[in-house]
C-alpha cells in the first residue's frame, strides 16, 4: 500500500505530455501525494534531467531525511533571517540565498522548461514562481490526475475509513446524559489516533439538537440532557489520505415520526443519486437526481450544499458533485454521497457515504448502516 512511486510517475507522464522538463510542487497535498511524507515542509522538485530533488527549511532537514523515500536528494535552505546560523549537515546539502535564488540556480542547473502548483498555494509564493520566474502554473492539471486513484491509493482511503468507523463505535458508547459535544469529538480524535491515523480529517462536527442544522457546527459544550436529535460528521487521515462520513440519528427512547419521516426522506435522496451515479455520468446528473428526491417531499430548499466533493489527500478535493457540474466521473474517482437537509431552530439530517466509481457503477467504502441504531 505504497502508491507514492506511482503517484510521481503520473505527474511525470503529465509533465511529458505538456513539453515540461520539471515540475515544482510547493504544496503540502501534493508534496503528500508524490512522497507519502508526513507533514512535509518546502518544496518538491521532479525533473526529467536531474531526479526528485526535496528542499527543506533548515531545522527540518533531518526529520524530512528520515522520512523521505530514498530515490529523493534532500538540500536545506536558509529562510529569511538564518543567514547566521550553523548548520551540523554536509555543505553541499546546503542551500544559500534567498528562496527565489535558490530556485533559480537550481532550476538553472536542471535545463527546460519548468511547471508548478504555485496557484494553489500562498500568494507570496505565486508571486515568486509566477512573476519572478516565469513558471507556469499547471495546478488545475494535477488536481484532475489526483481526482482519479490507484489501486493502492483506495487501499489507505478504505484504511481511513475502517479507522474513523472504529473511533466512531467507541464514541457512540459516551453517548448518555451529561455527556458534552465537545467531549464526543475529543473520543473520536483519541480513538483515531490509538489506531494508527494521522490526525482527524478535518475538525469533527458533533451536533445535539437544534445545532444539528448548521452544516459546520463546530462542538462545543452543549450537552445531552434530553432526548434529541444528533449529528456527527467525522473522519481520519492514514498514511495522508482521508475519509469522511456523517450519521444523524435520534437519541433517546423513540424516534418521533416527523424526524423519522425527514431522515427516511434523506436516505431516499442518497439512494436516488446511487441510482444514476457510475462511470461517464455527469457529477451534476448525480447531484440533481438527488435534488429532486427531496424537491418532491418538499424539502429542496432545506438542501444547501453541494451532493458531494472528491475525497484523497485532501478532504475536498476533485470531482465536485454540483448541480452545474459538466464533471464526467470515471473509474477510480471517490466521491461523497451526502444529502442533507436544514431546519433552523428544530434540526439538521446527512447522511455521508465515501464511495468510488469502478468500471461497472461504483462501490460504497462506508460499512455503517445509513439508520442508527441498528
Amino acid at each position: 500500500m505504497e502508491p507514492w512511486k506511482g503517484n510521481r510517475k503520473k505527474l511525470l507522464g503529465l509533465l511529458e505530455e505538456k513539453g515540461y522538463a520539471n515540475l515544482l510542487l510547493t504544496t503540502r497535498a501534493n508534496i503528500i501525494y508524490a512522497t507519502g511524507m508526513r507533514d512535509p515542509t518546502g518544496y518538491l522538485l521532479l525533473s526529467r534531467d536531474c531526479g526528485d530533488i526535496l528542499l527543506t527549511p533548515l531545522l527540518d532537514y533531518h526529520r524530512a531525511l528520515s522520512q523521505a523515500p530514498r530515490e529523493l536528494e534532500v538540500y536545506a535552505f536558509l529562510r529569511g533571517g538564518e543567514n547566521g546560523v550553523d548548520a551540523d549537515i554536509p555543505r553541499n546539502r546546503l542551500l544559500r540565498g534567498s528562496l527565489a535564488e535558490v530556485l533559480s540556480r537550481l532550476l538553472e542547473k536542471c535545463g527546460g522548461r519548468t511547471s508548478t502548483d504555485a496557484g494553489a498555494s500562498s500568494h507570496q509564493i505565486a508571486r515568486i514562481l509566477l512573476d519572478e520566474l516565469k513558471i507556469d502554473n499547471i495546478a488545475g492539471d494535477i488536481m484532475r490526475i489526483r481526482a482519479v486513484k490507484s489501486d493502492e491509493e483506495l487501499e489507505l482511503i478504505s484504511k481511513a475509513v475502517r479507522i474513523a468507523e472504529e473511533a466512531f463505535a467507541q464514541a457512540l458508547k459516551l453517548l448518555e446524559e451529561g455527556v458534552s459535544e465537545a467531549e464526543i469529538a475529543g473520543s473520536i480524535y483519541r480513538e483515531i489516533l490509538a489506531r494508527g491515523g494521522w490526525e482527524t480529517a478535518f475538525p469533527t462536527i458533533v451536533a445535539f439538537y437544534a445545532n444539528s442544522a448548521y452544516p459546520h457546527h463546530t462542538p462545543k459544550t452543549e450537552k445531552l440532557t434530553v432526548e434529541g436529535p444528533v449529528l456527527i460528521d467525522w473522519g481520519a487521515v492514514y498514511m495522508g489520505y482521508r475519509s469522511d462520513t456523517t450519521r444523524t440519528f435520534w437519541w433517546g427512547v423513540k424516534t418521533p415520526s416527523q424526524f423519522q419521516k425527514h431522515l427516511e426522506s434523506v436516505l431516499d435522496a442518497v439512494n436516488a443519486a446511487y441510482d444514476v451515479l457510475g462511470p461517464g455520468v455527469l457529477a451534476g446528473d448525480v447531484d440533481n437526481a438527488a435534488r429532486l428526491a427531496l424537491k418532491k417531499e418538499g424539502l429542496g430548499k432545506y438542501f444547501i450544499h453541494g451532493l458531494g466533493h472528491g475525497v484523497g489527500i485532501e478532504v475536498h478535493e476533485e470531482p465536485y458533485l454540483r448541480p452545474a457540474s459538466k464533471t464526467v466521473l470515471e473509474p477510480g474517482m471517490v466521491v461523497t454521497i451526502e444529502p442533507g437537509i436544514y431546519l433552523p431552530g428544530l434540526y439538521g439530517i446527512r447522511i455521508e457515504d465515501l464511495v468510488t466509481v469502478t468500471k461497472t457503477g461504483y462501490k460504497t467504502l462506508t460499512s455503517l448502516p445509513h439508520l442508527l441504531p441498528a
